[in-house]
């Protein structure tokens, strides 16, 4: 089991076969990866929702990246039905959300996130 923290709280995912063969598998254009929100499998059988972008998709599954509360990343192969796209404003107000409030003026500079008013 693959483990990381987040909100403070410790996790453990599965780190799923994908189930195909490598060349059924596909890739997004370098940095051009959908923003995604992933119910991720956990131990013990349990779920999360969390932030994510798709790098690649076979038929039936889809490899998910995301940071944890270091920064770290991590990756899973997760079933296509656990995926769904996200909006801009609902990335952002996750993004502003994991900032700390002391870096928030440089993450956001003179633009602030679209779900806060000017």
């Amino acid at each position: 089991m693959a483990s990381f923290n987040l909100d403070g709280e410790s996790f453990e995912y599965l780190r799923q076969d994908p189930g195909h063969p490598p060349e059924e598998t596909r890739s997004w254009e370098y940095g051009n990866y959908p923003k995604i929100g992933v119910t991720l499998p956990l131990a013990g059988g349990r779920t999360m929702d969390v932030y994510a972008h798709a790098s690649r998709w076979n038929p039936s599954f889809v490899l998910v990246g995301w940071a944890d509360d270091r920064d770290h990343s991590h990756w899973a192969w997760v079933p296509a039905g656990n995926i769904r796209r996200v909006t801009g404003s609902e990335w952002d107000i996750e993004e502003y959300r994991r900032s700390p409030e002391k870096l928030r003026h440089i993450r956001w500079g003179s633009r602030l996130p679209r779900f806060l008013p000017a």
